[in-house]
């Protein structure tokens, strides 16, 4: 029983640590909507191959309700595409002046092609704030306007959610996946509320450019294919001299569309798990604590099949487990707007020990596919 000792002592651990995230999520903060401080703002998108995206794209840039005396740029990298994305981009800076392109026809061995494509615009940019997202991004009209309003009470870098489009088919993996996903940016939420925050999304994020400037753009990490968001968070959170703020306003969210199948969602989750190992040393012991624990979880259960008392262990740990994680998410999903996603947790639970498993150890192969067509390792050699 020694097993089921140290197994639960782990699970209160974790759903004691769970709970104090649900109360950090509390602290958040909602500012009210930017005073007319005359900023200048970039909005930067990396775009490859992405004619089917872009117009959605332009008219969601262009109904954004813009703070009085701001300035704002749209800056549209265009890297190496091979369909109409160049046409169609011309065409939108023709027709609205505040749109421009930068045209990238080349890689550079060292330098991921996403960062680069970013480090470009940021560094060609005048502007005093940028903003970020991707060609599938669909801000809301005050995306803009409420991302800003944290900068004018003191924010450095801000990040926010960017919860998936709604669709019908496939409801049940749709719903799974939009949970999985949710759960993550609640738990980016918690972690800046606790003043380190663990990771974030590109599709909705900003930050000063000065600050780019001042920590040399993506520094150490400019050759690791992906992390434009989350290790570029890491690179300004390990400077410990910046503001880090989370948008959980629902006004900030930026929807952007889920994976169109089980193999486009594999290569993104694997790409996601690909960075385990270039976090700072104490985030990677956490993370495979973490992975160890998940692994534990299936080993009881397992055994529980031919013990009367290890079932009732295991029963005891994962209904902790349970009841410490949907009290986390119930509150987040309050905060953030995102109560779709519950419903799905009872489906999702047990699930989630072997989706920790598969990806957090695959992941570290770091062999995926992203917009290359080709299959690419972690590092842009």
């Amino acid at each position: 029983m020694l097993f089921y000792y140290i197994l639960l002592s782990i699970t209160l651990l974790y759903a004691w640590f769970v709970w104090r995230m649900r109360r950090a999520l509390t602290t958040l903060h909602i500012p009210a909507p930017a005073a007319s401080v005359p900023l200048r703002v970039s909005v930067v998108i990396a775009v490859r191959n992405e004619e089917k995206n872009l117009p959605g794209l332009f008219q969601s840039l262009e109904n954004q309700h813009i703070p009085d005396g701001c300035s704002v740029e749209f800056i549209l990298v265009n890297d190496r595409s091979e369909d109409n994305t160049a046409a169609l981009i011309r065409t939108q800076c023709t027709k609205d002046p505040r749109f421009k392109t930068i045209n990238i026809t080349d890689r550079v061995p060292g330098f991921a092609p996403k960062k680069r494509a970013i480090d470009r615009a940021v560094r060609g940019s005048k502007a005093d704030i940028i903003l970020l997202t991707d060609a599938d991004g669909r801000p809301g009209v005050l995306w803009i306007n409420t991302l800003l309003s944290y900068f004018s009470r003191g924010a450095d870098m801000v990040i926010g959610y960017a919860p998936y489009s709604g669709q019908n088919r496939h409801r049940f993996l749709y719903g799974l996946v939009t949970l999985e996903y949710f759960s993550v940016a609640a738990v980016a939420a918690a972690t800046t509320a606790l003043h380190f925050p663990v990771t974030c999304v590109g599709t909705n994020m900003a930050y000063r450019r000065s600050l780019f400037l001042e920590v040399n753009g993506f520094g150490p990490y400019k050759h690791v294919i992906s992390g434009d968001d989350d290790l570029f968070l890491t690179h300004v959170r390990e400077q410990k001299r910046y503001r880090i703020e989370y948008a959980a306003s629902p006004k900030a969210h930026v929807y952007n569309a889920p994976p169109r199948s089980v193999t486009q969602y594999v290569n993104q989750r694997l790409r996601y798990a690909s960075k385990g190992f270039r976090y700072p040393i104490k985030v990677i012991a956490a993370l495979s604590a973490y992975v160890l624990y998940n692994a534990a979880l299936p080993a009881a259960a397992l055994e529980s099949v031919y013990d009367e008392r290890a079932a009732l262990w295991t029963a005891l740990i994962f209904i902790i487990k349970a009841g410490a994680e949907f009290l986390f998410l119930h509150k987040a999903a309050h905060i953030m707007d995102e109560r779709r996603t519950l419903k799905f947790f009872p489906a999702a639970f047990p699930l989630h020990p072997l989706y920790i498993l598969f990806f957090g150890i695959l992941g570290q192969f770091n062999m995926f596919r992203w917009k290359e067509n080709t299959l690419e390792t972690g590092v842009s050699r």
